[in-house]
């Protein structure tokens, strides 16, 4: 892999803890990597692996940035065929890291690349599991058992991908169809997107988040591995509109972006909701992902993407939320 650039930092370095929050004076959340928009670079997906490696995906140019623990970044792939502009590109969305450290990436390019690509520690990227006639691909993860699932907004669609590359759609329902609230104002800018982020709570049961209804939706999973009905678990309510990207702690508190209305919010496994951080007092900009930090010590740490669509600067965000997340798969 080629090295391309050292990672901006707001206040003192700390070498060997790129995660770390730069002091106790700072705000709630601070910004430590910014990106310049003019090459592109509109970070989408956030993945940390086990050996503390940070992956972001960035949408129009296909390319997924590594960020190692010492705040060296390199190219690791990059992805698509397709054309980098005019907006959204290639569409690279959502990444996620297996326990060996392969990375995986949707990508919503031409129908000849458009699917899930798996990229080994080495950069050499191949296309694992071919999806040409999906209407939109944004976010993947693994469950217990080291399936991967892929939700698809515009289809109301979670598909399953087998290890072989083979793909079957695992459920689809209305409650992941992307409907806008009619009592939420101005229509979300990208359109009628329903399931977008997907993560896994310590039962083994499945979160999606709908971003246009503004609902959190639970889907049981069956002992098979087959799904049982998705339910409603919050909403759909206005002050969820712009859910996008997700990740949970070992307590089963979900922390969740809202992209357009700039603010992290935590949900208790009661369903109760509370805002952690909102712009203006914090530096978030369109909020599109959200990963926590696997290093000893810094368990504790989110790392959220500012996608900075509507304006501000893109780049990566961290706080403490003061409980360790979930282990990867």
């Amino acid at each position: 892999m080629k090295r391309v650039s050292v990672c901006l930092f707001v206040g003192t370095v700390l070498v060997g803890a790129l995660m770390t929050r730069v002091n106790a004076a700072s705000p709630a959340v601070s910004q430590v990597v910014t990106f310049d928009p003019s090459l592109g670079q509109l970070p989408e997906s956030i993945a940390i692996g086990k050996h503390g490696n940070m992956y972001v995906s960035f949408l129009l140019t296909g390319e997924i940035r590594e960020i190692a623990p010492d705040g060296m970044q390199s190219t690791l792939a990059i992805l698509g065929a397709g054309p980098t502009a005019p907006f959204p590109g290639r569409r690279l969305s959502g990444l996620a890291v297996d326990a060996p450290g392969n990375v995986y990436a949707l990508l919503y390019d031409v129908p000849a690349t458009r699917g899930v690509w798996r990229i080994s520690r080495d950069g050499s990227a191949s296309l694992l599991a071919s999806i040409p006639s999906a209407s939109g691909l944004n976010a993947l993860a693994f469950d217990q058992r080291g399936r991967l699932f892929v939700s698809d907004p515009f289809k109301a669609a979670i598909y399953r991908v087998a290890p072989d590359g083979s793909v079957d759609v695992w459920v689809t329902d209305a409650l992941l169809q992307g409907i806008v609230p009619s009592a939420c104002g101005t229509p979300f800018p990208g359109g009628p997107l329903g399931a977008n982020g997907i993560a896994f709570n310590n039962k083994g049961d499945m979160f999606v988040l709908n971003t246009t209804q503004g609902r959190v939706i639970r889907i049981p999973v069956l002992p098979d591995g087959s799904a049982a009905a998705p339910e409603s678990f919050v909403g759909p309510t206005c002050n969820l509109v712009g859910l996008d990207g997700q990740a949970f702690d070992n307590l089963d508190n979900l922390y969740v972006a809202v992209n357009i209305q700039n603010k992290i919010v935590r949900i208790d496994p009661n369903g109760s909701m509370t805002t952690i951080a909102a712009a203006p007092a914090d530096p978030l900009f369109f909020p599109s992902a959200i990963a926590f930090e696997t290093g000893l010590g810094q368990r504790k740490e989110i790392f959220i993407t500012n996608f900075a669509a509507t304006g501000g600067t893109p780049g990566i965000a961290t706080m403490d939320v003061g409980v360790p997340g979930r282990p990867l798969p």
